[in-house]
Parts: C-alpha cells; sequence; structure tokens
C-alpha cells in the first residue's frame, strides 16, 4: 500500500534546541543515518532513508520558532526536494520572527512552497490572529492547505494557550472553503474537540503525527467511521519508525479501504501535490516499459546491430539500478517519462533518458533534465546517445549542450560499452561549475 507522510520536519539538527533535540529527535533512530559529524542535515540520505520506508510522498516542514524548537528555514527542506521531488516544502510563519509576515508568505512561495503552516503554541501568537487573516484569504482563494500544530508541545517554553481551540474554531468558521489541517488532533487535552471539527466542518482534517498510533482510536473514537477525514503523518524525524507506525496502524484499522484513504488517498486529493510532477522512481517495473516503449524511435534511425527489442532488457535495468539514480515524471500516478543521474569520477552523466511515445513534445523530458542540473556538484554533466539520433542531439542542444570533439575519449573514461558503441555514440556536455 502506498504511504503519504503528511508531516516530515527539516533542518540541521544543530539548528534545533537542545530541548527540543532532547525529548523529541533522540526518540527516533534516523540521527546517524541523516546528519553529517557536523550536526548539517544530508539531503539526499535525508529523504532517502525516509522513502525506503515505503513513503510514496510527503511534506516537509520547516520552522521559526527560536525561543522553543529552533529555526530550520524553508531552504532546508528544498535542499532535500532537489534530490527527492516528491517530498514537498511548505510554508512556516511566526508573527513574533517574521516582522512582514505577509512579504515573507511571498518570499516562501515564491520559492515553491505550496502550502502554509504555524505553531501558535511555539511562537506566541493566536491561530485568529488577524495578521494572518490575509494570508488565510490568499491560501482559501488559491486552494492551499493550511497546517496548524493543534495541541501540547514538549518543548520547553511553549505556552498552551496559544493552542486554544477555539482559536482554531475562528479560523474555521471565518473561512469555510480554507482547507485546514489539525496536525496532532488535539494533542493531550482536547482530542474530543478536534474529532468534533472534522466531524462538522467539511474542510477540516486530522493529521495523526506525534502520536503513539496504538493509542489512536482511544483519542478518536469515530475515527474509522470518519476516515475520510485523517492523514497519515509520523513527526520524522522524532519517530520510532515510520514503517513501524504505519503497521500498528495497520493492525488498528481493520478496513483496507479506511486504511488506504488514511495511509495515501485522502492526503492524495486533499494536497494535490502528487496528481502530476516528478518522482524519485524505484520499481523497475514502472522504469521498464517507459524506456522500452521511449526507445522505439530508435528504430531504422541507429544501426540496425545496435537495435533490439526489448531495448533494455530487465535484467540490465536491475543492474543499471544499483548504480545510478532514477526519476521520473508521473501523471495521476502513471510514470510517462524516466532519467538517471550516475556520478562516475569527476563528471555527472544523464542516463536513460526516455519519455513514452504518445507523451512527447509535452516538456517532460526537459523537466527531468533540469531536476537533474540542480543535482549537479561537479564540473560537467554529460549524455551520450547515437550519432545517428539526430531528433535527440537537438533536444539537449537546445538545452544547453554542446557536442563534444573528445567523445570516444569520454566514453571510455566514464562509460562501459562496447567498441561498436564507441564508434556510433556522440557525447553532449555542459558545463556547470567552474573551477
Amino acid at each position: 500500500m502506498r504511504i503519504i507522510d503528511t508531516h516530515i520536519h527539516v533542518g540541521h539538527k544543530s539548528e534545533w534546541t537542545d530541548r527540543a533535540q532532547k525529548v523529541w529527535m533522540q526518540t527516533g533512530p534516523y540521527i546517524p543515518l541523516i546528519y553529517d559529524d557536523d550536526q548539517r542535515q544530508l539531503p539526499e540520505q535525508y529523504g532517502s532513508v525516509i522513502k525506503r520506508e515505503g513513503v510514496f510522498g510527503g511534506v516537509l516542514i520547516p520552522e521559526y520558532s527560536p525561543l522553543t524548537a529552533g529555526v530550520m528555514p524553508i531552504e532546508r527542506a528544498f535542499e532535500i526536494n532537489t534530490f527527492h521531488p516528491e517530498l514537498i516544502p511548505i510554508a512556516n510563519l511566526n508573527l513574533n520572527f517574521h516582522s512582514d509576515p505577509a512579504s515573507e508568505f511571498i518570499r516562501q512561495m515564491g520559492l515553491g512552497a505550496r502550502a502554509l503552516k504555524v505553531h501558535p503554541i511555539h511562537g506566541f501568537f493566536y491561530a485568529n490572529d488577524k495578521a494572518l487573516y490575509p494570508i488565510y484569504d490568499i491560501c482559501q482563494e488559491k486552494g492551499l492547505p493550511v497546517l496548524f500544530h493543534a495541541g501540547t508541545s514538549l518543548f520547553e517554553g511553549a505556552k498552551m494557550r496559544y493552542s486554544d481551540p477555539y482559536t482554531f474554531d475562528d479560523v474555521i468558521n471565518d473561512f469555510p472553503n480554507l482547507k485546514i489541517v489539525l496536525c496532532h488532533g488535539g494533542r493531550g487535552f482536547w482530542y474530543h474537540i478536534a474529532e468534533f471539527l472534522v466531524k462538522n466542518f467539511d474542510n477540516v482534517y486530522i493529521d495523526i503525527s506525534g502520536l503513539p498510533p496504538a493509542n489512536l482510536l482511544n483519542y478518536w473514537p469515530s475515527m474509522k467511521k470518519f476516515a475520510h477525514k485523517y492523514l497519515f503523518g509520523t513527526d520524522f524525524p522524532g519517530v520510532p519508525g515510520i514503517g513501524k507506525n504505519f503497521d500498528v496502524l495497520s493492525g488498528l484499522i481493520d478496513s483496507d479501504e479506511a486504511l488506504g484513504k488514511i495511509a495515501f488517498q485522502n492526503a492524495y486529493d486533499l494536497y494535490g501535490f502528487w496528481n502530476e510532477g516528478l518522482f524519485g522512481i524505484e520499481d523497475k517495473n514502472e522504469i521498464f516499459p517507459v524506456i522500452n516503449d521511449g526507445s522505439k524511435r530508435y528504430k531504422d534511425v541507429i544501426p540496425g546491430d545496435c537495435y533490439h527489442e526489448p531495448y533494455m532488457p530487465m535484467g540490465q535495468l536491475e543492474g543499471e539500478m544499483n548504480r545510478m539514480s532514477f526519476y521520473g515524471y508521473r501523471k495521476d500516478l502513471k510514470v510517462l517519462g524516466v532519467t538517471a543521474r550516475e556520478k562516475v569520477r569527476d563528471a555527472t552523466l544523464i542516463r536513460h533518458a526516455y519519455v513514452l511515445n504518445a507523451e512527447q513534445g509535452r516538456g517532460i523530458g526537459s523537466k527531468l533534465l533540469a531536476l537533474i542540473e540542480r543535482q549537479v556538484d561537479t564540473e560537467w554533466l554529460l549524455v551520450g546517445t547515437w550519432k545517428a539520433a539526430d531528433r535527440a542531439i537537438r533536444f539537449y542542444q537546445k538545452l544547453g549542450f554542446k557536442l563534444m570533439e573528445n567523445k570516444d575519449e569520454l566514453l571510455r573514461k566514464y562509460w562501459d560499452i562496447s567498441d561498436r558503441q564507441i564508434e556510433t555514440s556522440c557525447v553532449l556536455g555542459k558545463r556547470l561549475n567552474y573551477k
């Protein structure tokens, strides 16, 4: 079953307050896997750890709460998103940190944030503060979800009066078309009020993060009946395990339909982040048909002894997946195009870039290559293709690549291919980082 984790925190470990690190982050097993020796987050590893737990997509949450949680800026979310585009950054505001919250919201949205979270209990302001109303207006108009930290906090200095449930009720009533998520669902002292709100307002949801999943039906007895109003989330990295939490939830919810809604479908429909766009792809059965359909354009174009069907057998693909990172472009869950990134010595290679024939000409290939380009930390980004593949060569040239005169040298240095393939291939390069 697919999982969307709607509650993933980001930031260098050193950016969290000491109290937050002690009572929350160190409860999980992830610390040595996602931070370096200087306590800085490792963006690619951070997302890989999450996805190894079976996560299809996720919501990345920054925070600006220097007196309680810490300051983990939105840029940390985008560092992870660069390597894991299915993990989506959202904005965060604190009325006592941002002197001009409206301008700061516009700045974060301009970076690519796709929703908003506020932490009243950590920032010492109320959810119904009128300074936030113009921002809620924007979110309501654009269909952007607003997430509230709803409930208690273990962080030193947090003040519970700023988590008064009736302040959230004001916003719910004043913005009837605003998508609202009550994160933690009234944790600590007002579960019953949160449950009432999701039962009585179409626009209100609960994410189940930051809570022991075995107790959820004690907190919200009607959860199974109202499964369409609950979202799976974990509070990563301060969680015993994403997969562990999901397994406990699976044992609690005895209906596959209800479980599928909570784990995936509700978030997929509410947020709309994953309907179409870029994803990391790790399923060979999704990659295989795209490569072998897109490569049919080479038939009768490249030398006959170089073309065969399937163009890439499954065994070869499995070997390639062990060496490189694959990405895809999805629409309505279907993979329409793929490419891969492989770092070899001092260069980065674009590998296996294919789009389904029926989907070509829609800009899918350009978006995939732009993603790879953002990840490159080497001087050169290189791609190999067939000499006779004029269409492919023109495509890369349009994106700023140039034919490399020393193509034989490059093919022998960075690729493991036959002499015949070297003879019939060319290399295009783009210099991105100057030494």
